[in-house]
């Protein structure tokens, strides 16, 4: 049954509202991150003005755009004085 399946958290923080309005406040204030490979896993890059952070951390395939949704949100947070 449809109903009763149980969601993802990374499907919660794709399609979140405000987990996209962390991202949109991100991109017009100049802050961005991506993944960079690293051997078989990925590193994040942060991008914030004409710094970039690399995080020492490394993320399987499957686990780095929810980390990056979460970076988002660490920003939006931070900057507004508000949780999202």
């Amino acid at each position: 049954d449809m109903a009763k399946r149980k969601k993802r958290t990374v499907d919660d923080l794709n399609n979140h509202k405000e987990s996209l309005r962390a991202f949109s406040w991100c991109i017009r204030n100049d802050i961005r991150a991506y993944p960079v490979p690293c051997g078989t896993e990925y590193q994040i890059a942060i991008e914030s003005g004409a710094e970039t952070l690399i995080s020492p951390q490394t993320y399987k395939k499957g686990e780095w755009y929810t980390k990056i949704w979460e970076i988002y949100r660490h920003y939006y947070n931070k900057n507004n004085g508000e949780q999202v």
